[in-house]
């Protein structure tokens, strides 16, 4: 499209003139004589550019010019003067036009001048147009980053020179409702961070002033849920000239892996104990076979000598009543038996046999169980006997609810096999009866009552096996019913329990195809059931 040019000035000559320069190099002209008529035409039409007289009647040209760049920005301005002194030059240059020119007038001097003018008007159409894009691009990005700031799982914290924050996402308000831009960042022991008194020893934030230096701590700090540690790693923010001007601090919430770690650095001497369980088994089982068989022969020999001395005790009283043994004898022989106390050593010494046998059947019992438990589990399912496996566990982990509660079993006589993964189930059953215990344990140290019950009972129907494990806990409370499978979730103290117990036994009875679901009763306990297909 041609270019469109208003041409302003109170003389139709000069109107006339300036017209026919610019239409005979191709523009388009339309002319107003004063500056209410130019406003006018401004107005209705579409102009790109305005040649304006500097001296016109009513208002001058300045104020048409001001009135152009105020309210048509996009259009480029010229003026035209008959004069050029200093002042109006500084002044016509101070509003803002694309050129000037001082009459009389001259073809190549308009042409050049509308030429550049246009040509400026054409830049500051594209700079303008550049500017739009880069704002619109700078805002979207800013718009992106803020998002990816919000989303972080960790904590992002801008500070100054003084510790205050500058700017914050929203993890850290999550964790820190009370902080806020210009609040102290939070610190360690429920303190926030405070130049006042010292500083924190080790603190990474004022060395990051100090060194230019990224730094890296873990502290524990009190949030909303609770005391938690954080991996604090914090870097400069350097200023043209290299000096450090703010920093950034980042609050990793590590508590979750330093319990993992805590837990793996167990597991692994468990893991330890347990490949020496087999062979620490083999070697107690072999001298208690010893001790067991040995006090079976001293129990038979015991009766048969009982058996002898009888009959001699007869033989002696015969000899008694025939008078062959004299009276010194008989007193002697009396002392004897009335030192020994035999009646006492007849009576018993087959007890104390017995309880020995009974105690090393019960040591043979639990090393069978720890060869069993410790066995390495297949990596292919086989055919289980889940009442073995059940009663195995019981005796593994006796030492977790001896104290606290006595174990009954009903287990269904000819329970069918079901395909599984031993280890893992032994795993699983493991875990809810240590979870049983400890919810006792939890009631017992309230004053409720004596030690409580741990019912274990299985049963089939024509499709599965099911397992019912109930306890005399203090049951499970509404508002965490959802809660119990999720990974780390837990009631207990910190460092006792790490919330992977139940989760672990759910992905295990699931990796069986099993069901894991349970019952409570406020105050009374918590049956747990665990379903497993038959084959």
């Amino acid at each position: 499209m041609p270019v469109h040019i208003l041409v302003v000035d109170d003389e139709a000559a000069i109107r006339r003139l300036l017209t026919r320069f610019l239409t005979e190099a191709g523009y388009t002209c339309e002319t107003a004589d004063c500056v209410e008529s130019a406003k006018k035409q401004l107005s209705a039409g579409s102009f790109d550019l305005l040649l304006c007289d500097l001296k016109m009647p009513g208002e001058s040209g300045l104020e048409l010019i001001r009135y152009a760049k105020e309210k048509f920005p996009h259009v480029g301005r010229i003026m035209i003067s008959g004069f050029g002194s200093p002042e109006v030059t500084n002044e016509i240059l101070r509003i803002g036009v694309y050129g000037y020119i001082i009459k009389p007038l001259t073809k190549n001097e308009v042409l050049i001048t509308v030429e550049n003018a246009l040509r400026h008007l054409r830049l500051d159409w594209y700079m303008q147009s550049c500017k739009e894009e880069l704002e619109k691009r700078v805002a979207s990005q800013i718009e992106k980053n803020s998002a990816i700031m919000s989303n972080l799982s960790v904590g992002v914290v801008m500070f100054d020179q003084h510790m205050a924050i500058v700017e914050l996402n929203r993890m850290m308000q999550r964790w820190f409702p009370g902080v806020s831009p210009g609040a102290p960042i939070p610190c360690s022991h429920g303190r926030q961070c405070s130049m006042e008194g010292g500083e924190c020893r080790d603190c990474p934030m004022p060395a990051t002033f100090r060194t230019g230096r990224t730094g890296d701590v873990v502290r524990s700090i009190g949030t909303e849920k609770g005391e938690r540690d954080f991996r604090i790693t914090t870097s400069p923010i350097f200023g043209p000239e290299g000096e450090v001007t703010a920093g950034i601090a980042l609050f990793e919430d590590i508590t979750d892996k330093l319990l993992l770690e805590r837990d793996l650095h167990q597991a692994q001497k468990l893991e330890a104990v347990g490949q020496l369980a087999a062979g620490i088994a083999h070697e107690i089982n072999s001298p208690v076979q010893y001790v067991g068989d040995n006090i079976s022969f001293l129990k038979d020999s015991f009766a048969s000598i009982a058996g002898v001395l009888q009959v001699y005790e007869h033989f002696w009283q015969e000899l008694v009543r025939a008078g062959a043994i004299g009276e010194e004898a008989q007193r002697h022989l009396a002392r004897v038996v009335s030192d020994a106390d035999l009646d006492y050593l007849w009576e018993e010494i087959p007890k104390t046999f017995d309880q020995s046998l009974d105690g090393v059947r019960r040591i043979e019992k639990i090393v069978r169980a720890m060869k069993d438990f410790s066995h390495p589990g297949d990596e292919e399912k086989t055919l289980l006997n889940l009442n073995a496996i059940l009663q195995t566990t019981i005796t593994v982990c006796r030492n977790e609810w001896k104290y606290v509660a006595d174990v009954e079993t009903d287990l269904a006589d000819s329970l069918p096999l079901v395909p599984g993964y031993a280890a893992d189930i032994s795993q699983a059953f493991l875990n809810i009866i240590v979870n049983g215990a400890h919810a006792i344990e939890s009631r017992l140290k309230g004053g409720s009552g004596g030690k409580g019950k741990i019912h274990v009972s299985t049963s089939c129907d024509t499709e599965r096996v099911i397992v019912r494990i109930r306890d005399t806990g203090g049951g499970i409370p509404p508002e965490i019913q959802e809660r119990i499978f999720e990974p780390f979730f837990t009631t207990k103290e910190r460092g006792k329990g790490t919330g992977q117990g139940l989760a672990i036994s759910r992905r295990v009875v699931e990796r069986n195809q099993g069901e894991l679901f349970f019952e409570t009763v406020q105050g009374e306990g918590t049956t747990f059931s665990i379903t497993l297909p038959l084959a």
